[in-house]
């Protein structure tokens, strides 16, 4: 009976963690969408995915397993373990923030190079900070704490919407404002969320369990993993760019932009949910992995499926295409995109807990395998036009989730086979 009135206490702290944090980027998103012109927004939309696969080195080689095996530790043992596992993050953040260079690359011959700098040296720091300023929130979660992590997200939020304000009233050039505000609203809530847990930074008697060789050993594979739909997501975005155009991608770009409530909602349930994911598998909980999927699977859909019924199209109720109405201009693309995100966010929870049944390289060979789907759906572009994105996000949600539901299942129900264990999906 307490843990499940902890769980419900602590569902709308997670919720509404994501939902600021989620906020930041909708509104770096809205600031990109609605001051840059259509060709420009493209440009955005290059960097945004670079910016994605600048964040992957840290958030997996280090961070994402430290967090896995905080989980396993006393809770009051877990909040202390942030001073260390920052330390470890740090240089693979940096490492990380190169990729910012491979978007200047692509996007050169795209425009001028008073967009294409600013954007390049903004991107690389976003991409230092953001893995950082995440990994403090879903600590504090893992350390029940998930109220201070709202708090670090909703520091985020106001220091990004602040500095968007501040920068165009200063009439600074429009491409240092999107991920220039994201990078200075990271910045700040990472230093706010470090004073929170400065209570917790006495040395923790597990601190020198998290080592970083043996993070990185299991971190390895999931730097693989999300490796793949990391550059497939880019170089789709370039394929479209080319057989379609940057406009394409741009009203792509807006249109997920709209679509991102659906993955505020995932996150915030996943960073209450995903610590009794990761328990269930790790133990074989078949009873717990049920509760907890039923019950993020059943709010996920029916938000996803009120929210496409209101902001799917262009009518009275929706007041998105006032909001970002170049998300509009192709009809049927924000419904799209609305569905894309649902089958990416059902996938979620799923993730959490093949990473408690050490499942590391079962998560990689369906990744990899799952990529070429967005590959054939940017190739498509020249037909499709904007629609190749959530085509590909599309394919990509429902082939993952299947093969994941399918390792899960043969875990609990304990099978010694290919596909349970870290071998190949037979």
């Amino acid at each position: 009976m307490k843990s499940t009135k902890s769980l419900k206490s602590r569902l709308p702290a997670g919720i509404v963690d994501a939902s600021f944090a989620s906020l930041a980027t909708f509104a770096i998103g809205l600031a990109a969408v609605n001051l840059l012109e259509d060709a420009e927004r493209g440009v955005y939309a290059v960097f945004f995915t670079t910016f994605l696969m600048g964040t992957v080195l840290a958030r997996n080689l280090v961070l994402t397993p430290a967090e896995v095996e905080a989980v396993a530790f006393p809770l009051e043992e877990r909040i202390p373990l942030i001073a260390r596992t920052l330390t470890l993050g740090l240089g693979p953040a940096f490492i990380g923030a190169a990729a910012a260079l491979l978007a200047a690359l692509v996007a050169a011959p795209l425009t001028e190079a008073s967009v294409i700098v600013p954007f390049t040296l903004t991107t690389a720091v976003a991409s230092i900070l953001s893995p950082l300023q995440d990994h403090v929130r879903r600590m504090l979660h893992i350390g029940s704490k998930s109220w201070l992590a709202a708090s670090v997200s909703i520091v985020q939020f106001v220091t990004t919407v602040t500095g968007i304000l501040v920068m165009t009233w200063r009439d600074v050039d429009l491409p240092w404002i999107p991920f220039g505000s994201l990078a200075i609203a990271n910045l700040v809530s990472l230093s706010f969320g470090w004073l929170l847990t400065r209570r917790s930074h006495q040395r923790s008697t597990g601190r020198d369990q998290l080592r970083f060789v043996d993070l990185a050993r299991r971190g390895r594979w999931l730097v693989l993993q999300a490796a793949a739909p990391s550059v497939a997501g880019f170089v789709a975005a370039a394929i479209i760019t080319r057989l379609a155009s940057p406009e394409a991608l741009g009203f792509a770009e807006a249109a997920r932009v709209v679509s991102q409530p659906i993955l505020v909602l995932a996150t915030g349930l996943g960073a209450v949910l995903n610590p009794r994911a990761v328990e269930a598998a790790m133990n074989r909980g078949t009873a717990l992995a049920r509760q907890t999927n039923r019950i993020y699977l059943l709010v996920t859909a029916s938000a996803g499926a009120s929210y496409l019924a209101i902001a799917g199209w262009d009518w009275a109720l929706n007041p998105m295409p006032h909001i970002v109405p170049s998300a509009y201009e192709v009809g049927g693309l924000v419904a799209l995109s609305i569905v894309a995100n649902l089958a990416t966010a059902s996938v979620f929870l799923q993730f959490n807990e093949l990473m408690g049944a050490k499942r590391e390289k079962t998560l990689t060979t369906i990744s990899w395998a799952i990529s070429p789907i967005m590959l054939i759906a940017s190739l498509t572009a020249g037909v499709t036009d904007a629609f190749a994105r959530p085509i590909g996000r599309l394919g990509q949600g429902l082939a993952r989730f299947t093969l994941q539901r399918r390792v899960l299942k043969a875990h609990y129900a304990g099978a010694d086979q290919p596909g349970v264990a870290d071998g190949p999906i037979g």
